[in-house]
């Protein structure tokens, strides 16, 4: 019989139909005993026999899988795998799957709450009417701002689709020209310094890799308007974040929205201290209807594989 070792702490938690999914096709699971991300030692410990992973952001790194010689998918719940050393798995014949056509939606919406909020200034408000202050903030129409794209892949048309439907111009940029959405939404596709400097929310859709670390930097902030809005629900590492801090607090530019971290949890950043930088704990995908469909998504995968 086939093992299945759940290392994700959250698969499961708001329904058991991927539960059903993996036990109606004779697979014997093995859940996180930890009710936490495990780390590497903790991984190795749950799921040395097992032929199949899932896993959220924990690291899934060579000496894994080399501890777990039975392996044969490593499947995600999400759609980023910079958590995976997947050359290595790739070298091992091993699949990394991820749970596409789930993700996009939740993190699309969250994105529009950014940009809502960014041009009403809703919440700033909220926190001064609870401080018993009486302040209005002038805001923007929304049909007025231009949003920048940097990443058009499945999220980032996602974002588009709804920024459209606000009456937002968009830029974005990308290595593939989009031509349906040109056409369809007034898109126009350009170069990120031209998308920087010409857009006033820029939202980032970019994977991890080593031609996006960084890809935010000093150089690239500066080129951005000064009261320009930056949105990052992509990773954390695609913005250098000290650079994004002083620009912040220097007010190169007007306000960041950040999602995502470099090393996470992080309740240490130095962007905590500052009233232009919003924060929330990655939690883009954080919905129950999105949860549960990750689970079974990630749970079809794994059956897909190894029954097939």
């Amino acid at each position: 019989m086939y093992k299945v070792a759940i290392t994700s702490e959250f698969f499961g938690r708001f329904s058991d139909a991927a539960y059903k999914v993996l036990e109606e096709a004779g697979l014997e699971v093995i859940r996180n005993p930890y009710d936490k991300e495990p780390n590497e030692e903790e991984i190795i410990a749950m799921a040395s026999e097992a032929d199949a992973l899932i896993c959220d952001l924990e690291k899934i790194t060579k000496r894994v899988i080399d501890a777990v010689p039975n392996l044969k998918i490593i499947a995600r719940r999400g759609v980023g795998v910079d958590s995976v050393d997947c050359a290595y798995a790739e070298s091992k014949d091993i699949e990394v799957a991820r749970t596409l056509g789930v993700v996009e939606t939740p993190v699309a919406d969250l994105v529009l709450n950014y940009i809502l909020n960014a041009a009403r200034a809703t919440a700033m408000m909220s926190d001064a009417m609870h401080e018993k202050k009486w302040e209005k903030v002038l805001g923007r129409n929304v049909n007025a701002l231009t949003l920048g794209v940097v990443g058009l892949g499945a999220i980032g048309k996602e974002v588009v689709k709804r920024a459209s439907a606000f009456g937002m111009q968009i830029n974005y940029t990308d290595l593939f020209a989009w031509e349906e959405g040109e056409e369809k939404y007034g898109m126009k596709k350009m170069a990120l310094e031209e998308l920087l400097a010409s857009s006033d929310v820029i939202t980032l859709h970019t994977p991890l890799n080593e031609g996006t670390r960084g890809l935010i930097n000093k150089e690239t902030l500066s080129k951005m308007k000064k009261d320009a809005v930056l949105i990052n629900t992509a990773r954390g590492a695609v913005i250098d974040e000290l650079a994004l801090y002083e620009a912040l607090k220097n007010k190169a530019i007007g306000h960041a929205y950040i999602d995502v971290f470099e090393v996470e949890p992080n309740t240490t950043t130095p962007l905590n201290t500052l009233s232009n930088c919003t924060l929330t704990p990655h939690v883009g995908t954080f919905t129950r209807e999105t949860f549960i469909a990750m689970d079974v998504k990630a749970a079809e995968n794994v059956v897909a594989k190894l029954k097939n």
